[in-house]
């Protein structure tokens, strides 16, 4: 059978990796995201310890697993910070591979990015120290850019929270890590992946919310709740609804938006996040489901049924009154508009062997030619999708801003659709290599990645 056949019955037998997850046990509270002990007693610098290492835990319908973990647990610590903070972290590997932390989103000197474009892997035993000073409000996440596929699934990552001066005034906030492992009842982590879990990514049995299979997260009815999302998975889309309710986005990637809009639903793909309030309404005491809703993004997926995510339990407490959802935030740089100079596009294929094969500009990472800018320029990246199912764009270092769209927001991670393309305008005002890649893991570690060189 062709590689190309194996992988269609593949993805016939597999359901296109849409497949159920565990049945879940009895809802636990939200887990909250730990912290790390802050070093430097200057409130302008927040200085950590981060050290990766093994630990346990046991995932629904296994044996205790072996996962990699920042300070000990999945996920990672929150660390949490203002915008001219300057961020100190002392990272220790005692991994029994080499690793590195790429801190996602945010801009920052190249030497801090955490990838191979600029950093050597830090060696099993041996220690780096991240520095640089926090420039962007907004919600940020960190993850090794060595075996990425492979690491973050075995734990790997952890969320950087910055504030800034607009932050709005909520009665509760929190911080929502989205994810999936694929575990073996054994507790081990499968090694081989077959056609159909490369081609979409790896889309797992266990589905994750700050750790936790459906967790409940107490709200009091009435008030202005915030939420804080991260999809932080290899594969996996997340397209959120919550039952009866409608998310005001305030932002994205990139911090707040000016125009907040509304969204019944709430498509995540890797890398992305979203930052939303609502007004939780309903009976005292009743549990709403938070629900991830069918997504086709290709090779016949979304085929599912709606799977529940979390609870939202409404406290029986008196509702609180008179709270309103924001509507406007102070204005961000909007970026000239042009037309694309930088084409990237993004492909997959199965060669003369059978071999699937991820590409940009028709090469492998690390044989694509990097793309060249001078420093302080600005540019258009022409982002063209010649594949059949999405890809989430991911630019290191830098926000972007896609042209046409209908609404003003920084990114750096974004759904470009199958057969499409999208025009991405960014000031490169960093000098250094900087990655460009496909957020689902698998993709990126084949080779569909590039290098950016600002000089």
């Amino acid at each position: 059978m062709s590689g190309r056949g194996a992988f269609c019955l593949a993805l016939l037998l597999a359901g296109c990796g849409d497949g159920e997850d565990r049945a879940a046990p009895d809802a636990v509270p939200l887990p909250s995201l730990p912290a790390l002990e802050d070093a430097s007693p200057d409130p302008d610098v927040l200085e950590v310890t981060l050290r990766a290492h093994p630990a346990q835990k046991t995932y629904p319908g296994s044996e205790p697993s072996e996962v990699w973990t920042y300070a000990g647990t999945v996920p990672g610590p929150l660390l949490e910070a203002k915008v001219g903070d300057q961020l100190v972290v002392h990272f220790q590997n005692d991994l029994p591979e080499p690793t590195s932390v790429h801190w996602h989103g945010v801009r920052l000197p190249a030497a801090m990015d955490g990838s191979m474009a600029m950093q050597s892997p830090v060696q099993p035993g041996q220690g780096f120290e991240y520095s640089f000073t926090l420039k962007d409000a907004g919600l940020f996440w960190f993850h090794p850019h060595v075996r990425s596929d492979v690491q973050v699934e075995k734990g790997l990552y952890g969320v950087l929270r910055v504030r800034g001066p607009d932050e709005p005034t909520v009665d509760a906030e929190t911080v929502l890590v989205l994810d999936d492992v694929r575990v073996n009842a054994d507790g081990t982590f499968p090694e081989y992946l077959d056609d159909a879990s490369k081609m979409m990514g790896r889309e797992g049995n266990v589905v994750l919310v700050n750790g936790a299979v459906r967790p409940a997260v107490a709200v009091q009815r009435g008030a202005l709740v915030r939420f804080r999302i991260v999809n932080v998975a290899n594969g996996r889309f997340f397209n959120l609804r919550l039952e009866g309710h409608t998310f005001r986005v305030i932002g994205t990637d990139g911090g707040l938006v000016p125009v907040p809009w509304d969204a019944d639903t709430l498509l995540l793909a890797p890398g992305e996040r979203y930052d939303v309030v609502l007004i939780p309404n309903g009976t005292a005491g009743a549990r709403l489901t938070l629900w991830n809703e069918p997504y086709a993004r290709g090779h016949d997926s979304g085929s599912a049924e709606p799977a529940p995510l979390a609870s939202v339990v409404l406290g029986a407490g008196p509702a609180l009154e008179g709270r309103q959802l924001p509507s406007a935030f102070p204005v961000i740089e909007e970026l000239p508009s042009a037309p694309a100079d930088i084409p990237i596009a993004l492909a997959e294929a199965f060669d003369d062997q059978g071999e699937l094969t991820f590409t940009v500009n028709g090469k492998t990472y690390p044989e694509v030619p990097p793309l060249m800018v001078a420093n302080g320029s600005v540019h258009v990246l022409g982002v063209q999708n010649e594949s059949d199912m999405d890809h989430p764009f991911h630019l290191h270092g830098f926000f972007f801003q896609e042209l046409g769209a209908a609404r003003l927001a920084n990114k750096d991670t974004i759904i470009v659709k199958a057969h499409a393309s999208l025009n991405l305008v960014s000031r490169f005002d960093e000098p250094g290599m900087w990655m460009y890649h496909c957020h689902i893991l698998e993709h990126a570690e084949g080779g569909m990645a590039g290098e950016l060189h600002v000089e």
